[in-house]
């Protein structure tokens, strides 16, 4: 525990959200109903007059600060900084807080490139303070059993992995809610870098980070913009091990399955809550030196497992970093987690614009130019149909 946090009010981490959108509502009526244990909310960072309107008239008692400059001019007043605004300001905003010896909170995507969220992972470490991410899917019940069996070895040596998911249909209504949305000038990409962002959290999370990834990834295929909307992934790992990812944010209905293949049997999720495991009655391995039949069959047995629903997922990941700063208790994810995530997204647009395998880690200079001429390529595009 920090000398900081021994001084904070009532023992409980005071924290200002910075951003006060969709979900940084969704976290202030959370912590203004003190639904975490060990958290209270000391202020939120509003630009726009309206949030503030609303923030004064539902929120008695915290400070409302019209810039991120504003907030820190009262840094007095909170312990913690949980950032929640656009895609790409995550990493300025996240080095300007720990700076100051703030705390920093930081929900998905860490940043938009592997370099600079290297930066604000250092530059955290160099102040001594604390960098946790949100990546609340990994409370769902049925990752957090399919991880478990794993790691117990149910499925054996595990040889191919299948994640289709494209239920996140979405229609220009919604690539236009924001002016920063769906663009390489305001979020740097758009799938990859957005709706999967969660999704590429877990796959690491369950099977590790692959050796090389090879993509191929669509722009502008259902909607009309330069970002990507489509993608099909391959990630290679050591000896035979394979995964493919395969979404899509224009297609529906959709489907959420994640397929495991191991010696031992398969792993299946549904819909993220429904698991079923088919399990050999010998691994593969062990069937191929008894069998002596030119078609025999390896018998399986399949059941399904029972999750119970998690309906407090942000909740106990709040909890979990107020009990990091007050108790030591580790990091369900830290800033080395949202690195990852990060980094496969810039190597699945790297492989796709250069029509190769990629290593990770990725050479980070090549992406931020790769990048830079997506995003030179779409100011054109914008003033061109302007001019039109």
């Amino acid at each position: 525990m920090t000398e900081e946090m021994k001084g904070s009010r009532m023992g409980k981490v005071r924290v200002v959200l910075i951003g006060f959108g969709g979900m940084g509502r969704q976290y202030a009526q959370m912590l203004r109903d003190n639904e975490v244990e060990g958290m209270v909310l000391s202020g939120v960072c509003c630009r726009n007059t309206k949030g503030q309107g609303v923030l004064q008239k539902e929120f008695p008692g915290v400070s409302v600060y019209s810039s991120v400059e504003d907030t820190l001019a009262h840094q007095e007043e909170f312990d913690a900084a949980v950032i929640v605004t656009p895609h790409t300001s995550h990493v300025e905003i996240g080095k300007a807080m720990v700076r100051a010896g703030k705390h920093i909170l930081v929900d998905k995507p860490a940043g938009v490139d592997a370099q600079s969220v290297s930066e604000l992972i250092d530059e955290a470490e160099r102040n001594q303070v604390s960098f946790g991410m949100i990546f609340n899917v990994r409370m769902n019940p049925a990752f957090q059993k399919a991880k478990e069996l794993l790691q117990a070895g149910v499925l054996g040596r595990v040889t191919r992995t299948v994640w289709m998911c494209n239920t996140w249909y979405r229609t220009p209504a919604y690539h236009h809610s924001a002016p920063w949305r769906s663009s390489w000038n305001g979020e740097c990409g758009g799938l990859l870098m957005n709706q999967l962002q969660h999704y590429l959290d877990v796959w690491q999370w369950l099977f590790g980070m692959p050796e090389e990834v090879l993509a191929v990834v669509d722009y502008g295929k259902y909607n009309d913009f330069a970002v990507d909307d489509s993608a099909d992934l391959l990630f290679f790992y050591p000896g035979d091990f394979r995964g493919t990812m395969i979404s899509a944010s224009g297609e529906n209905p959709g489907i959420n399955r994640l397929d495991i293949w191991g010696t031992k049997g398969r792993l299946s999720i549904e819909d993220t809550e429904r698991i079923i495991l088919d399990e050999n009655v010998m691994s593969t391995e062990e069937f191929a030196q008894v069998n002596q039949e030119i078609y025999g069959r390896l018998e399986h047995r399949q059941r399904e497992i029972s999750v119970e629903k998690n309906s407090r997922a942000y909740q106990q990941w709040f909890k979990n970093y107020a009990d990091h700063l007050i108790k030591g208790t580790p990091l369900y994810a830290d800033g080395n987690e949202g690195l990852k995530s990060v980094e496969l997204a810039n190597g699945a647009y790297l492989s796709a614009w250069s029509g190769s395998r990629q290593k990770f880690p990725v050479d980070r200079g090549v992406y931020q130019a790769w990048l830079k001429r997506q995003q030179e390529k779409e100011l054109q595009e914008k003033g061109l149909q302007a001019r039109d």
